[in-house]
């Protein structure tokens, strides 16, 4: 497609990828389609993803798939425009080396690919095929559960990073992401390492891994104050781990229902009201004020009109796979969503908590440098090396 025939807003670089991402999301699933069981099980799903996410457990057999031929190219769009407004504000965590990004019940991972093209531009580089990830400047880790999901993740972020047509590749961690389960998450890891000694008798050490990111992102994971409640460790702990002006950000409906406003003010209270200082350290976590908390675009905007194409596309694939199998009900609603005259706004909900933290004693920050200077190797039989990650 010629660039001087697209509309003005898909000229730019983030339009420029969000239709690279559509072209290969196209050519992935519509591969996985022409499998009939496949396709079968991913409309199945439809009906689920659309309006049972509070209770499925995502491990159903064409669940990834559904809920990425649904939300995937949305949730991405939703956090090209977040990660923007933020940079306007000058908010974007930015490190030149070490920069870490966790995010949350990630799904099939377009927050991950947005920040990866994000930082990528901000950070001046170029991800391509002869690059190790692990020398880049940043870094994305994710909690998810569902394997369903990291099955997704490894296979569509390899087949993008292959075809992509402009090479450029995104630093999403395909199925290796550090957490399982949000619950009773540990941000600083232990781990026994055991080996032969010169004598040929076992002998170990003993390491914690500590995780400390700049950057915490919820994309529609906390849907339910029940559920945000029994998660108040947790979240209050994402908050503690933050690095210093790092930011926890959570995304998700509009706060106008009562059971989205429960939610966010469920987080407000547990991030606010956590205790964040140490001996060391003096901290605090506060809410960022960025005027509006609403953000959107429209089903009838240049983006919404391409989420209506590739829709299309593959209620028509289905259609000849799976006609049995779509719901109607899911039919009828994605259907009438794909009429040219449907105008209806996408929006969201943005919450921003920011992180500041800073040495209590001149002394400590001379022992700071000191001991940064000076590390000595790990001992063994019970001594602790601590690796921050």
């Amino acid at each position: 497609m010629s660039t001087r025939r697209l509309p003005e807003a898909l000229r730019s670089t983030n339009g420029k990828r969000f239709l690279e991402l559509e072209m290969l999301i196209k050519e992935f699933l519509s591969s996985r389609m022409k499998d009939p069981e496949a396709s079968r099980a991913i409309a199945s799903q439809l009906l689920n993803v659309l309006k049972n996410c509070d209770q499925i457990t995502y491990e159903e057999e064409g669940t990834a798939e559904a809920y990425a031929l649904l939300h995937f190219l949305d949730r991405y769009h939703r956090f090209q425009l977040i990660f923007s407004l933020l940079s306007e504000k000058k908010l974007m965590p930015m490190r030149r080396t070490g920069l870490k990004i966790l995010d949350v019940g990630t799904g099939p991972g377009p927050s991950m690919f947005a920040v990866s093209d994000f930082y990528s531009a901000a950070l001046g580089i170029n991800i391509n095929k002869n690059s190790d990830f692990r020398d880049t400047p940043f870094s994305i880790d994710y909690v998810e559960r569902s394997s369903q999901f990291r099955n997704w993740l490894h296979h569509f972020t390899e087949f993008t990073n292959y075809y992509s047509p402009t090479k450029k590749q995104w630093a999403v961690p395909y199925h290796h992401g550090t957490f399982y389960d949000f619950k009773n998450l540990e941000f600083d890891q232990r781990s026994i390492e055991w080996f032969t000694d010169d004598n040929g008798d076992s002998d170990f050490l003993r390491h914690i891994t500590r995780h400390r990111f700049d950057l915490i992102v919820f994309s529609n994971f906390l849907t339910t104050k029940e559920q945000t409640v029994s998660f108040s460790k947790e979240i209050e702990n994402c908050a503690r781990f933050l690095r210093n002006n790092g930011l926890l950000i959570v995304v998700g409906a509009k706060s106008c229902s009562k059971k989205y406003k429960e939610v966010y003010e469920e987080i407000e209270k547990t991030i606010l009201s956590g205790r964040y200082s140490t001996r060391k350290y003096t901290a605090r976590c506060f809410k960022v004020d960025i005027d509006n908390s609403t953000m959107g675009y429209s089903w009838h905007d240049a983006h919404g009109q391409r989420l209506k194409s590739i829709i299309k596309h593959f209620l028509d694939a289905l259609d000849v796979t799976a006609k049995d199998s779509i719901p109607m009900e899911v039919s009828k609603t994605l259907s009438d969503a794909i009429q040219p005259n449907y105008k209806r706004a996408i929006e969201w909900e943005l919450m921003v908590f920011r992180k500041k933290t800073r040495p209590r004693t001149k002394a400590f920050k001379q022992e700071l440098h000191y001991l940064r200077q000076n590390t000595s190797p790990p001992e063994r039989n019970g001594q602790m090396p601590i690796v921050e990650q």
